[in-house]
């Protein structure tokens, strides 16, 4: 009969050894590493995407909105380069105003239960361009359009908006 010594096993079957498992747990720590660092930059993309989107979507409808007022109302001569003074169709006072500390485009209106609104915020810049006529027989300013721009950039994300209208209440057909 053969006597076999138990404690020995083959060499197969001892495991693994210390330098082996730093070098597997060194190589599963780059790879976390790894992973992380490209799951934060693209939820810091998806997040920056998504303000863009917000920012943009924001100066649209702004834009669709002060084009309808001029189109529906009557343009003030006090409005300037920043600043669009209106009276709307339902005769209260409007003024689109653009603060160029805060980057917003912002609504102020004479009413002190309706509150100023917040339009569009991130615009790098926003301004009103007028083309006028002068009646010669009263020396009345009339505005024949008014022209909009919105620019909005959030990062590297930028977008320039631009749309013009004509008061049609300001306007005579013969």
């Amino acid at each position: 009969m053969r006597f076999v010594h138990r404690n020995k096993l083959p060499r197969a079957r001892q495991g693994l050894s210390l330098a082996e498992v730093m070098i597997s747990l060194a190589i599963s720590a780059m790879l976390l590493t790894a992973v992380a660092a490209a799951f934060s930059a693209s939820s810091e993309a998806i997040e920056q995407n998504d303000e863009f989107f917000r920012a943009s979507q924001a100066a649209r409808v702004s834009m669709n909105q002060i084009l309808t007022e001029i189109r529906r109302g009557t343009v003030k001569p006090a409005s300037t380069a920043t600043d669009l003074s209106m009276t709307g169709h339902d005769g209260q006072p409007r003024d689109y105003v653009y603060d160029a500390g805060l980057k917003k485009l912002q609504l102020i209106t004479a009413d002190p239960a309706a509150p100023n609104f917040n339009l569009a915020s991130n615009c790098s810049q926003a301004s009103f361009a007028y083309d006028t006529y002068t009646d010669p027989a009263t020396l009345i300013k009339h505005y024949i359009r008014v022209s909009v721009s919105i620019y909005v950039k959030v990062g590297k994300n930028e977008i320039r908006l631009i749309g013009s209208a004509a008061p049609r209440k300001e306007q005579t057909w013969q």
